[in-house]
């Protein structure tokens, strides 16, 4: 009776030994590797290799009751262009807030789909070259209601920028001010 006991375990580890496992068979190479090649969508998938990263934030200057200088997050529109071999310019702002910009090249309206309303924004996954980005900042705020700003930049490959822009406590509603590196 003690045999016949100890045989079933040894039968079932017999069993699971010789079992064929889906790791042990053979995997059938594809003969055309580009097909099952793409660059990754997700960003849990980590940036392709060629593709560049853009943060932006808005913020304004603001006085505090005592008159002391603070910093504030802003909502504002933000909008970027491609604009590799093209002179873009600034229309005015409602034309910023639909997306529209004129190329003085070809003296025609360029209109993207890139728009985000927010006060910041990472994007990722776009290639290489020269992008247009203009922000507006929103109707909400006390001072400087649609005022707006724009500058252009390069991407290049493997590359990340860090936007910030930063409104002056002096801007005034609906006006341009100039995007600094200060």
């Amino acid at each position: 009776m003690k045999n016949r006991l100890l045989l079933l375990p040894v039968m079932v580890l017999i069993l699971i030994g010789c079992a064929k496992n889906t790791y042990d068979q053979q995997l059938e190479e594809p003969n055309d590797w580009e097909s099952l090649y793409q660059e990754p969508k997700n960003p849990f998938l980590g940036v392709p290799d060629s593709m560049s990263m853009i943060n932006i934030s808005i913020s304004a200057v603001k006085y505090n009751e005592s008159q002391k200088i603070y910093l504030t997050s802003e909502k504002a529109t933000i909008v970027m262009w491609p604009s590799e071999n093209r002179i873009l310019e600034i229309i005015d702002v409602d034309n910023i807030i639909k997306g529209i910009a004129l190329d003085k090249k070809t003296n025609t309206e360029v209109s993207t789909q890139n728009i985000a309303r927010t006060n910041s924004i990472a994007l990722q996954d776009y290639p290489p070259g020269k992008y247009l980005i203009a922000v507006v900042l929103n109707d909400q705020i006390e001072k400087g209601k649609r005022a707006y700003s724009a500058k252009e930049i390069v991407l290049v490959k493997y590359g990340k920028i860090n936007l910030h822009k930063i409104f002056s406590p002096h801007i005034q509603d609906g006006k341009y001010e100039q995007w600094s590196t200060k």
